[in-house]
C-alpha cells in the first residue's frame, strides 16, 4: 500500500516537476549544439555525427566511453563537460535527444554521391540488420544505434576505425566482420544507409521536439550545466575562464597558434584595455581577438547579407567581476537555430563554431 502511495504522489506530481529532466537535457544540449546542431542534426564529415534520434541506451554507452578514455575527444569532453556530469546530466541529455525526431523533415535528409546501393543493400541484409533492423533505426534490446539518417562520412571512417580496431566492432575483440571488404564496399553500403530515411520523410513534414514547459525551464536556469557556459543575450554567448596558472599572454599566444594549425587568419586584435589605460582610464582587461575564413564569410553571405555582422568571428578575453580572466565567444549556430536556414548556412556556422572553439579551448588550458 505504501508503495502504491509512492507511485501515485508521483504521477500527481505537477507537468513541470516532470518535465525537469527534458529541462535539463535541453539546457545540456546548448553545448552539444556547437558541433552536433542546435536540433543535434550533425553535418556532413567524419566529426559531427547526427545524435538526435539516437536511442538513450547508446548515448549513454558513448558518454561513458569518452569520459573513460575508451573513446577519444578531449575537444568535446571539455567543451561539453561530460567528464563533470552526473549520471543523472548524463540520463537526461540522452532522453533528450532521443526525443528528437528528425525522419519526416525533408531538410534533414541525407544524400551521398557515388556507389552502388543495391550491392550496400545486399551486406546489410545478410550482416547488419540483425541488429540495426531491416528499417535501419536500430533496435533498443540489442542497445544499437541508428545508421539511418547518420552522414554517410561519419560511418565510413568509423567502419575504418573497426578495420583499424581503434574502435572495436560491437564490444568484440574478435568481430571480423569489416576484415575483408574494401573502400568500395563501404561506400555502396552508405549509398544503401542513406536510402532508408528515404521512406519516412514527408514533403510538409516537420522537426519534432521534446515539449519542454516554461515552468521547468525556469527551473533548470537556476542549474549551473557542466562545460562551457551558455549565458544569457538570447542564450548566444559561451564562455570559460582560464585554467589555473595560465597567464593571458598564454592564452593569446595559444589561441593564435592553433588558428594558423587550423588556416584561420587572425584578421585583427584590439588591446582596448590597454588603450584605455594608455590614456589614464581605469578598466578591466579586454582584448578581442578576430579570426575570419574568407570562404567561410563568402558562404554565409551569399545566403544572406546580414551574416556579414556575425564576421570575423570574435573571442574576447576580459576580466569578470572577480578579476578572473574569462573568455568568451558567439555561438553563431545559437543564432541562426530559430528559423532552421539553408543547411550550408547551418553547416558552416557549425564548422566556424567547432574551430572557434578548438581556439577558445587552446587558450583557456594555454595548449594547442
Amino acid at each position: 500500500m505504501k508503495k502504491l502511495f509512492i507511485l501515485l504522489a508521483f504521477i500527481t506530481l505537477p507537468a513541470a516537476l516532470q518535465a525537469a529532466n527534458m529541462a535539463n537535457g535541453e539546457a545540456i544540449n546548448k553545448t552539444c549544439a556547437f558541433c552536433h546542431g542546435n536540433v543535434g542534426q550533425g553535418t556532413p564529415g567524419q566529426l559531427s555525427p547526427r545524435i538526435a534520434g539516437v536511442r538513450e541506451e547508446y548515448t549513454k554507452k558513448a558518454i561513458k566511453e569518452y569520459i573513460s578514455g575508451k573513446r577519444v575527444n578531449p575537444l568535446m569532453v571539455h567543451t561539453s563537460g561530460l567528464d563533470k556530469m552526473s549520471k543523472e546530466d548524463i540520463d537526461d541529455i540522452a532522453a533528450y535527444l532521443a526525443a528528437i525526431d528528425l525522419r519526416e523533415d525533408p531538410r534533414f535528409d541525407v544524400i551521398q554521391t557515388g556507389g552502388d546501393p543495391e550491392k550496400g543493400k545486399e551486406f546489410f541484409m545478410d550482416e547488419c540488420k540483425t541488429c540495426h533492423a531491416k528499417d535501419g533505426f536500430g533496435k533498443k534490446k540489442k542497445k544499437s544505434p541508428a545508421l539511418a539518417g547518420q552522414h554517410y562520412e561519419y560511418i565510413f571512417s568509423t567502419i575504418k576505425m573497426f578495420q583499424s580496431k581503434v574502435r572495436i566492432h560491437d564490444n568484440d575483440l574478435e568481430d571480423d566482420l569489416f576484415e575483408e571488404i574494401n573502400d568500395n564496399d563501404i561506400l555502396n553500403l552508405t549509398s544503401f544507409l542513406v536510402s532508408l530515411d528515404d521512406k519516412r520523410i514527408k514533403k510538409d513534414g516537420k522537426i519534432k521536439l521534446p515539449e519542454v514547459k516554461a515552468a521547468a525551464k525556469k527551473a533548470i536556469a537556476k542549474k549551473k550545466t557542466p562545460g562551457l557556459q551558455i549565458t544569457d543575450i538570447s542564450q548566444t554567448v559561451a564562455q570559460i575562464p582560464l585554467k589555473k596558472g595560465v597567464s593571458i599572454e598564454d592564452a593569446i599566444d595559444a589561441m593564435t597558434s592553433k588558428a594558423i594549425e587550423l588556416n584561420l587568419k587572425l584578421v585583427g586584435r584590439q588591446d582596448v584595455s590597454k588603450e584605455l589605460q594608455a590614456r589614464g582610464v581605469e578598466t578591466p582587461y579586454l582584448s578581442i581577438l578576430q579570426f575570419c575564413d574568407p570562404m567561410d564569410a563568402r558562404t554565409m553571405i551569399m545566403s544572406n547579407p546580414i551574416y556579414a555582422s556575425y564576421m570575423p568571428c570574435r573571442i574576447a578575453l576580459v576580466e569578470d567581476k572577480e578579476k578572473k580572466p574569462v573568455l568568451m565567444m558567439l555561438n553563431l549556430d545559437m543564432l541562426i537555430n530559430s528559423e532552421l536556414v539553408d543547411q550550408k548556412v547551418v553547416e558552416t556556422a557549425i564548422k566556424v563554431n567547432q574551430s572557434m572553439l578548438e581556439i577558445m579551448m587552446a587558450g583557456a588550458s594555454g595548449e594547442f
